[in-house]
């Protein structure tokens, strides 16, 4: 149920910053991402909300969405 319901989020990004997130091999830091989005020609944007997920350790691609939803619309993910 948990994974179903983190697996939305990542349809609710830009297509481009789900390329980047589905070819990153995980477990993965902010840096590594951030890295990934870099080599790939990320736009400054993207690069601007892969710069503010917290310094921990992701492990999917869903981990990474999650965050990104709590960072753009200030509230945690509800089921």
């Amino acid at each position: 149920m948990e994974t179903e319901s983190k697996s939305r989020f990542i349809t609710e990004l830009p297509v481009e910053t789900q390329k980047i997130l589905n070819n990153i091999a995980y477990p993965v830091n902010r840096n590594d991402i951030i890295g990934q989005a870099r080599k790939s020609g990320a736009i400054p944007d993207i690069m601007r909300g892969f710069g503010m997920l917290s310094d921990r350790q992701y492990n999917s691609a869903e981990d990474v969405a999650e965050e990104l939803h709590i960072i753009y619309m200030g509230v945690p993910a509800q089921a």
